[in-house]
C-alpha cells in the first residue's frame, strides 16, 4: 500500500504537521517550500506535480477542488479551526486507512 504524502497550505498549523511527522507521516508545508501567499491553484497544482496532497482549512477552495478531478486528493479539515488534536487524529486515521490512489482527484472533509 502507497504511503499517503500530504502537503499543507498555509491554513494548516505547523503543530498538526509536526505531530504527524513524528508518527511518520511524510508532511511538507507551503511555508518551508517557499509557497506563501499563493492563490489556492498555484497550492494545488504544487500538491499535484509531486503527487501530495493538499490538506486545507480552507472551504470555498475545498469545494471548488470538488468540482475537478485533475489532482492528487484534498483534505479539508471541516472542524474547529483550533482544535489541533482533532486534527492530528483526523488526519492521522485517515492516512492510515487510505491509499493516494484512493484519494486521487477527490476532496474529502474531515473532522
Amino acid at each position: 500500500m502507497g504511503k499517503m504524502r500530504l502537503y499543507f497550505d498555509e491554513m494548516m498549523p505547523r503543530p498538526v504537521a509536526n505531530e504527524l511527522i513524528q508518527r511518520g507521516h511524510e508532511v511538507t508545508m507551503a511555508v518551508d517550500v517557499g509557497m506563501e501567499e499563493q492563490p489556492d491553484p498555484l497550492h494545488l497544482a504544487y500538491a499535484t506535480e509531486r503527487e501530495l496532497i493538499l490538506v486545507t482549512q480552507d472551504k470555498p477552495f475545498a469545494g471548488i477542488a470538488s468540482k475537478r478531478t485533475d489532482h492528487s486528493g484534498v483534505l479539508c479539515w471541516n472542524g474547529a479551526q483550533n482544535d489541533l488534536g482533532g486534527q492530528i487524529r483526523a488526519l492521522s486515521d485517515f492516512a492510515e486507512t487510505h491509499t493516494p490512489e484512493s484519494v486521487a482527484g477527490q476532496v474529502f472533509w474531515l473532522k
